[in-house]
């Protein structure tokens, strides 16, 4: 990663917009062209982020998924900003709706219902593991079908996930509530859709259909 000084990051911030914050500081902004400034910072004194920057592991994940045919965002760089304790992903916006975003002004039908869950069976037949992975990081991209965003927290194991780790990463997709709530009508759809395209065994097939529906309760 290209370290930077506070100046030319104070450049690369003139008059950008501030599109989320903490109590610990700006984490991420829209520069002029549009293009995105993503912060992270350290949060402890001892972490694998000291040796492999959430910076970095957001460059390596968005080439993995791009390898892999599946939508995100495009890298431009990425910095070290040390005058701020920061490291930095600088990158093209992905132009989109959040799913979670579509649904508060539109139907959640069964086709759309349908496309998400085979998009799904296929981040797991690829073997990606998105921690992350919710309503407000899944993408509407018109006719491209989905896509992905806030990446950092992913990995890719090289193989299809387990059953175990298909079933965590529904927890996962589930965690909050209007999410759930607004998939809960369609289970059906997106359980039989997902099954469909994972190929899985059938004894597999069968545990995780109970799981989804539990989960979808």
């Amino acid at each position: 990663m290209k370290q930077i000084s506070y100046e030319q990051y104070l450049a690369l911030h003139n008059d950008a917009e501030i599109l989320a914050s903490d109590s610990f500081g700006e984490k991420v902004l829209r520069l002029r062209d549009g293009s995105i400034i993503k912060l992270f910072r350290t949060k402890r004194i001892i972490s694998s982020a000291l040796f492999y920057p959430y910076a970095l592991r957001f460059v390596h994940n968005s080439s993995k998924l791009k390898n892999l045919g599946i939508n995100t965002v495009t890298v431009i760089n990425a910095f070290k900003i040390p005058s701020i304790k920061r490291t930095a992903v600088h990158y093209k916006e992905l132009e989109g709706d959040t799913l979670r975003n579509h649904i508060m002004h539109h139907s959640l039908n069964g086709n759309i219902v349908q496309k998400l869950a085979a998009f799904i069976a296929k981040l797991h037949n690829e073997g990606v593991y998105f921690r992350s992975i919710h309503f407000g990081n899944i993408l509407i991209i018109s006719d491209k079908g989905f896509g992905l965003i806030d990446i950092a927290d992913m990995k890719t194991r090289g193989r299809p996930l387990s059953l175990r780790e298909r079933t965590r990463n529904f927890f996962h997709l589930t965690r909050y509530e209007i999410d759930k709530k607004s998939l809960m009508p369609e289970k059906n759809a997106f359980t039989e859709s997902y099954i469909s395209e994972s190929g899985l065994a059938p004894n597999h097939s069968a545990r995780l259909k109970k799981t989804i529906d539990s989960i979808l309760s």
